[in-house]
């Protein structure tokens, strides 16, 4: 099948408060927000933006320090804190003038989500969260034990990080191939013209730094991800995905989902891995469909 590219989409931007954001949109019916991890940017879920469109307003915004978004100062670390990642989602929503919407996402926007469905209760219909991160989980990631896993968030921290990682296209190349089929069900997945597009993203001014950013701000020995809000018990309806194969979000660890949610129902996927957008479009676009259209 011919892949579909980034310049195949229809591209909007949106000047917010104190940030501009792109996005992709297409369809129509109830809001989708689509939310993408590191390492991604919105052209991760390109497997599942036309077939959602078939039923949905499908909008896939790059978040702030991603993409084409705008790098907002990429010294000050606290203007990647996740909770301003939530008020930008939440001000594209008044921009676009949608009160409510759908809203599903992975990795980071995990986090983004368990944060937003609390802040922002009165904009969300349902959610959706492949690889659930909740409070707890910080511990778990950072451990000894995890850390053959997790090393990069520390690595990240580090200011020759960036300089290291973005040093050619090669440099670049490998280090973003690695978590890509590293984190993956099928080690090979990730290769030819679609990794490329990959690295044209990763390689565009302020992308690998802002990246690394998000780790600085929130997953470092020091940093607080979470307010008092976040450990609050949520009634919304969630639907929560999991690879069975992902080796850095590992499946025993969606035990953490329950004390933070009292509506909400887990799918687990043997063949899976981290990328599940990627890697079962079919099944994430089925089961999507499945909990939002009804």
């Amino acid at each position: 099948m011919t892949l579909r590219r980034p310049e195949h989409f229809t591209h909007h931007h949106a000047q917010l408060a104190d940030i501009r954001l792109h996005y992709v949109r297409e369809g129509r019916g109830r809001p989708l927000i689509l939310l993408h991890g590191w390492p991604g940017f919105w052209w991760e879920w390109h497997k599942n933006i036309g077939p959602l469109a078939e039923s949905f307003d499908v909008i896939v915004p790059d978040m702030r320090g991603y993409g084409d978004s705008e790098k907002p100062d990429l010294s000050r670390v606290d203007l990647f804190h996740l909770d301003r990642v939530v008020e930008d989602i939440a001000q594209l929503l008044d921009h676009l003038g949608i009160e409510q919407a759908l809203l599903a996402g992975h990795d980071y926007s995990a986090l983004v989500l368990h944060k937003f469905v609390r802040k922002h209760r009165d904009k969300v219909i349902q959610a959706a969260i492949i690889n659930p991160i909740t409070p707890g989980f910080e511990g778990r990631y950072l451990s000894p034990g995890h850390f053959p896993e997790s090393w990069y968030s520390q690595f990240h921290q580090l200011d020759m990080a960036v300089e290291l990682v973005g040093s050619s296209r090669d440099a670049c190349r490998t280090y973003f191939r690695h978590f890509l089929n590293h984190w993956s069900h099928d080690k090979g997945l990730f290769q030819g013209e679609e990794l490329e597009i990959y690295v044209d993203n990763f390689m565009k001014p302020g992308n690998i730094h802002g990246g690394f950013n998000f780790y600085r701000a929130n997953l470092s020995i020091t940093s607080q991800p979470w307010t008092p809000l976040d450990r609050t018990i949520s009634d919304c309806r969630v639907t929560f995905l999991q690879g069975m194969g992902d080796p850095v979000v590992p499946s025993a660890w969606t035990d953490l989902v329950t004390p933070w949610y009292s509506r909400y129902t887990i799918h687990y996927v043997q063949d899976g891995g981290h990328f599940l957008m990627r890697e079962k479009p079919a099944f994430v676009n089925k089961h999507l469909r499945d909990a939002f259209l009804k």
